[in-house]
Order: C-alpha cells, then sequence, then structure tokens
C-alpha cells in the first residue's frame, strides 16, 4: 500500500477553519488566502473534516474549491479542484450520503494552463434547503 505524506503547518490562511465551529449555512470564501509570498508551482492538498451535514430535504449540497488567484481581491480566480458533498441523490457520481466523520481530501496543483498563483483560497458554495455543514479544513503541501 502506498502512502502520502502532507507536511502541516499553521501558517496564516493554511488553517481554513478550526473544528467545532458553528455551521456554515452561506455561499463564500473559507478562512483567510493563504500567501505563498509568490506565484509559485506547489502540490497541495486540501484536507476536509466533516462533524455534521444536513442532508434530510434531500436536495443538499456543499460544493468546495480550491481556487488560486494573483490579486490579493481575487478578481482573477481560477479553480483549480472541485468536490461536492451532500445528499447523495443529488450528486450524480456519488452513491452514498456525506455523513459526520467523512474526510476527504482535495489535491491540486497552484496553476492552471502554465499559469502559477500566489494566492490559494478555498471556497465552498452551499445548495438546498437550509443547508447547514460543520466542518474542519485546512491546506497542506504535498510531499
Amino acid at each position: 500500500m502506498t502512502s502520502q505524506v502532507f507536511e502541516f503547518d499553521a501558517a496564516p490562511g493554511l488553517v481554513k477553519r478550526e473544528v467545532g465551529l458553528a455551521a456554515v449555512t452561506t455561499t463564500g470564501y473559507i478562512g483567510t488566502q493563504w500567501d505563498q509570498g509568490g506565484a509559485v508551482f506547489s502540490d497541495v492538498a486540501a484536507i476536509v473534516n466533516v462533524a455534521a451535514c444536513k442532508i434530510s430535504a434531500g436536495n443538499e449540497t456543499y460544493t468546495f474549491r480550491i481556487t488560486g488567484s494573483n490579486a490579493v481581491n481575487r478578481s482573477d480566480a481560477q479553480v483549480l479542484d472541485m468536490m461536492v458533498i451532500g445528499h447523495a441523490g443529488t450528486i450524480t457520481i456519488e452513491t452514498r450520503d456525506t455523513l459526520a466523520g467523512d474526510q476527504f481530501v482535495m489535491r491540486s496543483r497552484t496553476e492552471r494552463t502554465a499559469t502559477a498563483f500566489r494566492y490559494i483560497d478555498l471556497h465552498l458554495t452551499v445548495a438546498g434547503t437550509a443547508p447547514s455543514v460543520t466542518f474542519g479544513a485546512h491546506f497542506a503541501k504535498v510531499k
């Protein structure tokens, strides 16, 4: 079995959301931007630990996106990776509902079409009837 090593660092922008915070019910960026100090190519992972996920209406989805930009205001943001969790009936490729205790790892490179990005973010779009998700998330450099 192969294993993957993630370098954990508590530098500003890498810890996107601590476990145990209140549920997220609205769309938006999670935590502060990770400033790499320059537009560089690096391999990263976003690790999302779900503590609670409302799926009772049968139509809730939660779309996480790793984004990269070179403008601090995110005006040139590009999606680097995307993951959808929630009620399995609303996600075309999913076969089971998201449950408390699930952990998801999104892997990405901090570039798109040979353009490296300085600022890396995690964006969440919530949809459905009264969506609510409680989670912790952080970025890690992939070794």
